[in-house]
C-alpha cells in the first residue's frame, strides 16, 4: 500500500471539480484534456433532489457511517466518498486526456477506485496519528491558520454541497500542516542515500523498435546488437576525460534516442520516474564515471554512462517527501484496518454521475456561491 504523499494531498487542497462519464453536450476542443468550461457532465436523466444530502442521494448513507477503521479512529462517509469522487475525477480526466474521450463507464475500474479511496483514508488517519505519536502536533499558528480560512460562508457551503461533518471539515483544513509536521522528523539524507535516489546518465541508443514501438526483424535486431557490441569494445579501455569524449563521439553518431538532441548533456533521473523497466537499475549499479554493459530494454540495447549531478544537495527535500512515503507505507502495513461492507457496496458508476448531478444542481440553484469550494489545506 503506497502512494506519493502530494498528489494524496491533492485531493483535499484544491477544489472539485466533478465531470461525470457519459457523451459531452459540447464539442471536444482541440485541447488534450478538459477545459474548465469543458461539459462532460452527468447523464441527463439524473435529476438531483437537493430536499436530500449529497450523500443521501448518490450513494443512500450518512455522514456518520464509518467506511474505514485505522487503528480504531474512524472515517465517515463524507470524507471517505469526497476522496472516492476525486479518485473517479481524476481518473476520468485523465483518461480524456489520454483518449480524447471520457470513459464510457467506470465499472470495470471500481474495484481499482474504492481500494483507492480506502488507501487514501487510510493513508490521511495515519498522517495524524504520527504526528501525535512523534511529537509534532499542530500548533497555535497553524491551528489559527487553518480556522481563518474557514469563515461561515465556506462552512455553510462544505456542509450544504458535501455534507461534511465539523470532524471532517477540521480533518481536511489541517491536513497539510500534518504532513508538514511529520516531514518535520524525516533526517536530511546522506550522500550514499542522494546517490541511490537522483541520477545522471547518457546512453547510447540503439533501437529494435521502429517508431510505433513494433519490433524490428530478426536481423536488423542482430545488426543492431553487433552495433552495441562494437561501440562498447571502443570504450572499454578508455576512463576519465577520454572515455567522455569517445562516449559522446559514439553517441552522436550511432544514438537513436529522439530527445538526444535536447539533452545532449544527458538525462538526470530519480527512482520515482517511470521509465522502462531495466533502465533505472542499470544506471544506478554504477559509479559516476563508469560505463554499463549492453542493457537490453524493450526499446533496445543501451550502453551507459553515469556522470555527477551538479548540486545534488538541491534534491534533499525530494528525497525527505521520498522517504516519508516509504515510511507511510511501512505505517500503513502495520496499521489495522477494516473496511465496512458498504465500501464494496458502492456502484460506482451510479455513485459517481450522481454525485456529479448533485453538484451541478447545487451549483444552479446556488449561482452567487462557489459550489465546489473546498478549503485549502
Amino acid at each position: 500500500m503506497k502512494k506519493r504523499l502530494p498528489a494524496l494531498l491533492l485531493a483535499l487542497t484544491l477544489a472539485l471539480t466533478l465531470t461525470a462519464c457519459g457523451d459531452s453536450a459540447s464539442e471536444p476542443s482541440d485541447s488534450p484534456a478538459p477545459s474548465a468550461s469543458a461539459d462532460v457532465s452527468a447523464a441527463p436523466e439524473i435529476v438531483a433532489d437537493l430536499s436530500k444530502s449529497i450523500l443521501e442521494f448518490s450513494v443512500g448513507l450518512s455522514p456518520e457511517d464509518v467506511m474505514v477503521t485505522v487503528n480504531g479512529e474512524g472515517i465517515g462517509a463524507d470524507l471517505f466518498c469526497y476522496l472516492l469522487a476525486s479518485d473517479c475525477n481524476n481518473f476520468v480526466y485523465q483518461y480524456y486526456s489520454y483518449y480524447g474521450t471520457p470513459p464510457e463507464s467506470l465499472g470495470s475500474y471500481a474495484d481499482f477506485l474504492r481500494q483507492d479511496a480506502v488507501t487514501v483514508s487510510t493513508y490521511y488517519v495515519i498522517l495524524r496519528q504520527k504526528a501525535a505519536e512523534l511529537g509534532v502536533p499542530l500548533t497555535d499558528e497553524q491551528r489559527a491558520e487553518a480556522d481563518a480560512q474557514l469563515n461561515d460562508e465556506v462552512l455553510e457551503q462544505l456542509k450544504e454541497a458535501y455534507s461534511f461533518s465539523d470532524q471532517s471539515i477540521d480533518f481536511i483544513s489541517t491536513l497539510q500542516f500534518y504532513n508538514e509536521n511529520v516531514l518535520s522528523t524525516v533526517p536530511e539524507p546522506t550522500d550514499e542515500e542522494l546517490n541511490n535516489y537522483v541520477y545522471r546518465v547518457k546512453h547510447i541508443l540503439f533501437k529494435t523498435v521502429d517508431d510505433n514501438y513494433e519490433a524490428l526483424d530478426d536481423d536488423t535486431v542482430a545488426e543492431k546488437r553487433t552495433q552495441a557490441e562494437d561501440a562498447l569494445s571502443q570504450l572499454q579501455s578508455l576512463e576519465g576525460e577520454a572515455l567522455t569524449a569517445k562516449f559522446d563521439e559514439l553517441m552522436n553518431e550511432y544514438s537513436e534516442d529522439p530527445g538526444l538532441a535536447s539533452n545532449p548533456d544527458g538525462y538526470t533521473y530519480t527512482v520515482e520516474d517511470s521509465l522502462v523497466d531495466g533502465f533505472t537499475e542499470a544506471a544506478l549499479d554504477l559509479k559516476s564515471g563508469e560505463i554499463s554493459g549492453i542493457v537490453e530494454t524493450d526499446y533496445g540495447y543501451h550502453i551507459m554512462l553515469r556522470l555527477d549531478v551538479e548540486d545534488i544537495s538541491q534534491y534533499s527535500d525530494d528525497f525527505r517527501a521520498y522517504r516519508l512515503d516509504d515510511l507511510m507505507g511501512q505505517w500503513a502495513d502495520d496499521a489495522e484496518v477494516t473496511v465496512a461492507d458498504a465500501v464494496a457496496a458502492i456502484d460506482v458508476d451510479d455513485f459517481y454521475n450522481k454525485y456529479v448531478a448533485y453538484q451541478n444542481a447545487y451549483a444552479e440553484a446556488h449561482p452567487a456561491e462557489d459550489a465546489s469550494a473546498a478549503p485549502e489545506g
